[in-house]
């Protein structure tokens, strides 16, 4: 059985984020959109909504989940919001980051 450590470097996945390298809005890789995710919710809570209209982050769930592997403290919170075509939907993830992450 593999860990998730494993299974991160065997994906190439990012071990933490890179606070230096600039923001390429067009760069699909994992490592770079954690580093949006970590930008978007150091400046307030966002939505999965928010992270897939607002910054292009098709799937917002498994990036936390990877950085919540990271040690990066994020929380959940649930509510019910629209999207950008102004359908409801409820129980949608909310995402706050905690504490110092410095």
């Amino acid at each position: 059985m593999t860990t998730t450590s494993e299974t991160t470097k065997k994906k190439g996945l990012a071990c933490e984020a890179n606070p230096n390298k600039p923001l390429n809005p067009n760069n699909t890789s994992i490592n770079n959109q954690h580093q949006i995710i970590l930008d978007a919710l150091v400046g307030s809570p966002q939505s999965t909504i928010d992270l897939r209209h607002v910054y292009g982050i098709m799937q917002p769930a498994p990036r936390i989940k990877e950085l919540r592997d990271m040690g990066y403290q994020i929380d959940t919170v649930r509510i019910d919001e629209h999207t950008p075509d102004n359908i409801n939907h409820k129980g949608v993830a909310k995402y706050v980051l905690l504490g110092d992450q410095s």
